[in-house]
């Protein structure tokens, strides 16, 4: 599979809901023919495939779903983890490389992460702490009593849920977000200095 099919089809997945081919294209930098032609591509490869999962055309846009027989499973299990589908994927970012910054999961989810993670800290799965002008998430104690892993096994478990497309972008992200913190650590130890200085001369002044 060709880079861009990989790209479409992470933000396929991430979405976890219908979305239009003007909005993939947007998201990949793409030409909306070209995102069309991608789709039907995908599409027509996951109907040839023997996979649980299809890609299927709705009236507001594309879907990356399960197939219908799977439908009563997901659902099972919806219900005895009490977590939608869009809260465990965004639970799977988190859990990939935790502690992970808010701002971080929101750029690989999209400002629906907001919601879905106000929603696990609720349910007691994720603890916020202030990081710079973000939070940072933390797994908590409940989500692996819960998940009945070890931490380490939890975290294995939940990378198998993400694209290897979108494991490579998280890199990038990553290493963006430690520059930033970098650049907002070094502007406030400037800030401090230049303020010791003001005060030094004042003080001479005097």
């Amino acid at each position: 599979m060709d880079t861009l099919k990989k790209k479409v089809e992470a933000v396929l997945f991430t979405v976890g809901k219908e979305i239009t081919v003007e909005r993939v294209a947007s998201l990949c930098s793409l030409d909306m023919l070209k995102v069309q032609e991608i789709i039907q591509q995908l599409a027509q490869e996951y109907r040839e495939r023997d996979h649980s999962l299809q890609i299927v055309e709705k009236e507001n846009g594309w879907k990356l779903t399960v197939r219908d027989e799977f439908v009563p499973l997901v659902s099972s299990l919806v219900s005895s983890t009490e977590l939608e589908r869009p809260l465990m994927e965004t639970l799977a970012v988190i859990a990939w490389k935790y502690p992970v910054l808010q701002a971080d999961v929101v750029k690989l989810r999209n400002a629906s992460a907001y919601d879905h993670m106000k929603q696990l800290e609720e349910r007691g799965f994720i603890a916020k702490e202030r990081s710079g002008r973000t939070y940072k998430l933390k797994l908590t104690k409940k989500f692996f009593e819960y998940f009945d892993l070890p931490s380490e096994e939890a975290k294995q478990a939940f990378l198998k849920q993400i694209p290897a497309a979108m494991l490579a972008e998280a890199e990038e992200v990553g290493k963006e977000a430690d520059e930033v913190e970098r650049l907002l650590d070094l502007e406030k130890k400037e800030e401090t200095a230049r303020e010791e200085i003001k005060q030094a001369m004042a003080e001479l002044k005097k």
